[in-house]
């Protein structure tokens, strides 16, 4: 028997698709028509709709009564708060130091207004991951405004790892910054990582020294400007060594001819030299004193090193001496000739000056030798101990063999020290040898080795401030594409640094000029000094974490505000040149 139908109004929800492909979600109100036989709707009423290839329904919004329109006693405001301080910061740095407009020069605008977004997060963050910018961009202001994902940056970096123009044009604009006198060191990391997807992860030397398989990035830094140049990565088990042919190809295809190359003697041999030379390049390299020709020199000039006139001027503990020399360099021919009668792949020598600078370190000596007698003391233990010779890593194994007298009699084993060459090794300690072919003067040598150290903390920032430690991609060309961004906030991050270390030479000091040279002044910006000395560089940007601006608008008016700031705070970005936002 069929229901008796209900002559009470009800209500219903329906979903009538729209051409646009939208979805409207209609309240209807229907009562049934005893005489038609059907239901007829009374009213009905838009209460939400979805949006196409969405699935969550949108509500949409109530009509205004006529009432509320102009009520002067309740009014609706909309407000918004960002934190502009640090960002303003920021923003300084990239435009003072024409690497945003570096990126936008390179790429299209929404690429590069994402990679300087990500690179900014970095760099205020002090190398947060990246998953944290999902929040953190609502309260902070940023070039791309529409929004970062983990889908929108991953598909960023994979886009710029398959991009090898926008990352070499970049390149190229770093370069362009530079002068000729400009002394560029080169050195590499490891980075290590779990990752089965980056074919260049491989077992190696291990900077970390956690066992994991690592990618070697190697890097130019310019030790003048304190600014990083370029940079390359290599499977991690290549040495180090046999990447300077690659490093002088870069360099001349980004339109740097005229500089110097500063290395450690991880980068140093004859064959390196010559490539070089060839090419054009100045070269100041560390050397090993193992070197037969090394030795014969600190041997000839051993007495040099104890007058007063050979003592570092700027640092008295070491003494150093230059001796110039006619060294023979091979070159491997590319074409043959048949007035000369030489053949391509002929070898061919030639002959360039070179100067050999020889330093010796008294405290250093002491050092070179407790350890030298630290390690020999420790193989001889393992030795003893049972450990074959042949489990023994490569270095330590030439050590036992040349230091280490090892024998056996009737199946117990001895182990003595070779006293004959212990000595003759001890010779040598705190001694260090640097050779340049262009590079005459002892100390400015020196100088110029010590301030490749640069690149050094430019590895260990990488790693601490730019989230650079783990890869966290699982490709190739994503990989690639993350230290490209990484590398954007490193340049933020030295530029930086720099603009600070050339702020606290001017602080405190009298300029001759009657406003600025008062007690009340000059001691401000010693107390500015003091704070820039005592706080790393991410502690001073998080300082104006707190700095935000208000928006607040109704029908009437519109209103803004930024935080108030002490005088300090205020002198700082004085100094720096920042305009808060306002």
């Amino acid at each position: 028997m069929p229901r008796i139908a209900s002559k009470e109004p009800r209500v219903i929800t329906v979903r009538v698709p729209q051409k646009n492909g939208d979805t409207y979600i209609i309240e209807r109100k229907i009562v049934y028509d005893e005489k038609k036989k059907y239901n007829r709707v009374l009213s009905s009423q838009l209460i939400a709709k979805i949006r196409k290839d969405e699935f969550n329904p949108v509500p949409t919004r109530p009509k205004r009564g006529k009432s509320a329109v102009l009520d002067a006693k309740v009014q609706i405001l909309n407000a918004s708060r960002m934190r502009v301080g640090m960002m303003d910061i920021v923003a300084h740095i990239g435009d003072a130091s024409g690497i945003d407009s570096a990126i936008y020069a390179v790429t299209d605008l929404g690429t590069a207004q994402k990679i300087i977004s990500l690179a900014r997060y970095l760099l205020a963050t002090g190398g947060q991951t990246l998953p944290g910018i999902l929040t953190w961009q609502f309260s902070h202001p940023l070039p791309y405004e529409h929004g970062l994902s983990e889908g929108i940056y991953h598909e960023l970096f994979a886009r710029i790892g398959r991009d090898e123009s926008l990352v070499q044009n970049f390149f190229a604009s770093r370069v362009r910054d530079l002068s000729e006198k400009d002394a560029i060191a080169y050195d590499s990391t490891t980075i290590s990582t779990w990752s089965e997807g980056q074919i260049e992860a491989r077992y190696g030397f291990n900077k970390a020294g956690d066992g994991l398989r690592t990618i070697k990035f190697l890097s130019l830094y310019s030790i003048n400007t304190r600014q990083p140049i370029a940079y390359t990565k290599l499977p991690g088990n290549l040495p180090d060594v046999v990447t300077v042919k690659n490093a002088i190809t870069q360099m001349n295809a980004l339109g740097l001819k005229t500089t110097e190359l500063v290395t450690d003697n991880g980068y140093h041999s004859q064959q390196n030299l010559s490539e070089l030379l060839l090419a054009g390049f100045d070269f100041l390299t560390l050397v090993k004193t193992s070197l037969v020709w090394v030795r014969a020199e600190i041997d000839c000039h051993r007495k040099d090193f104890d007058g007063i006139m050979t003592a570092c001027p700027f640092d008295t503990s070491t003494h150093g001496v230059t001796v110039m020399l006619m060294r023979d360099f091979q070159k491997v021919r590319k074409y043959g000739g048949k007035a000369s009668g030489k053949q391509a792949g002929d070898v061919e020598t030639f002959r360039r000056r070179i100067y050999l600078h020889l330093f010796f370190n008294q405290m250093r000596q002491a050092e070179d030798k407790v350890a030298f007698d630290t390690e020999l003391m420790d193989i001889k233990s393992l030795l003893e101990e049972g450990k074959l010779l042949e489990e023994l890593s490569e270095p330590a194994q030439k050590k036992a063999e040349r230091y280490l007298n090892i024998s056996r009699r009737g199946g117990r084993l001895s182990v003595t020290f070779n006293e004959e060459a212990c000595a003759d090794a001890n010779k040598y300690h705190g001694f260090f040898a640097l050779v340049a072919n262009k590079e005459k003067d002892t100390f400015e040598a020196l100088s110029k080795y010590r301030k490749r150290n640069t690149i050094e903390a430019f590895f260990r920032g990488d790693k601490q401030t730019a989230d650079g430690l783990r890869p966290r991609v699982w490709s190739a060309d994503t990989l690639r594409g993350r230290m490209f961004v990484q590398f954007v906030a490193m340049c933020y991050y030295e530029f930086f640094s720099e603009q600070l270390r050339q702020l606290k030479k001017s602080l405190g000091t009298a300029t001759g000029d009657e406003k600025h040279d008062t007690k009340a002044v000059l001691e401000a910006e010693r107390k500015l000094k003091a704070w820039i000395d005592n706080t790393p560089v991410c502690l001073q940007l998080q300082l104006f974490e707190t700095v935000e601006n208000v928006k607040v608008s109704s029908i009437l008016a519109n209103k803004r505000w930024t935080t108030e700031i002490t005088s300090r705070d205020a002198m700082y970005l004085e100094k720096l040149g920042v305009k808060l936002t306002v």
